[in-house]
C-alpha cells in the first residue's frame, strides 16, 4: 500500500522510517536500508534510491550522534520490491537495546532524527 501510495503521487522519494530490534540486546545505531539491484525489479529505482540511502545515513548519523551502521541493500522487502520511485528505509536504533530505547522515546532525540532525515532529503530532492 506505502509503495502504490508513493508510485501514484509519482513521489520524488519515498522514505520509510523504523526502529531495529535484535535478540542480541547490544546492537545500538542507524542504519539505512536501500532496494538491492534487481533486473527488471528494481534496477530503475536502485541508482537513486543508493544515492539518496547514503545521504539520508550521513545527515542522521551526523545529526544524532549515533554509531553508523551503514548503508545495506536488501531483496527481499516488498515495500522496495513495489516501489517505481526511489526509496530508502531509516532504521532510527534498535528498540531491544535498553539505552538506545530509551533514547528514541525521548523527543529531543527525535527531534534530532527527523531533521537528520530532513537534511537528507534535502540533498538528494530538487525543491
Amino acid at each position: 500500500a506505502r509503495s502504490r501510495f508513493c508510485n501514484r503521487r509519482h513521489a520524488a522519494l519515498m522514505v520509510r522510517i523504523h526502529a531495529d530490534g535484535s535478540t542480541v540486546r547490544s546492537l545500538h545505531g542507524v542504519s539505512t536500508l536501500v532496494p538491492a539491484w534487481h533486473r527488471g525489479w528494481t534496477d530503475d529505482i536502485f541508482a537513486r534510491s543508493l544515492l539518496a540511502g547514503r545521504a539520508l545515513q550521513k545527515a542522521v548519523v551526523r545529526s544524532t550522534g549515533a554509531a553508523d551502521r551503514g548503508v545495506v541493500q536488501r531483496g527481499d522487502l516488498t515495500g522496495f520490491n513495489w516501489a517505481n520511485v526511489p526509496a530508502v528505509l531509516v532504521e532510527t536504533g534498535f528498540l531491544t537495546n535498553p539505552t538506545e530505547s530509551r533514547r528514541l522515546k525521548a523527543g529531543a532525540y527525535q527531534q534530532r532524527v527527523a531533521l537528520g532525515i530532513v537534511r537528507g532529503v534535502a540533498t538528494v530532492v530538487p525543491r
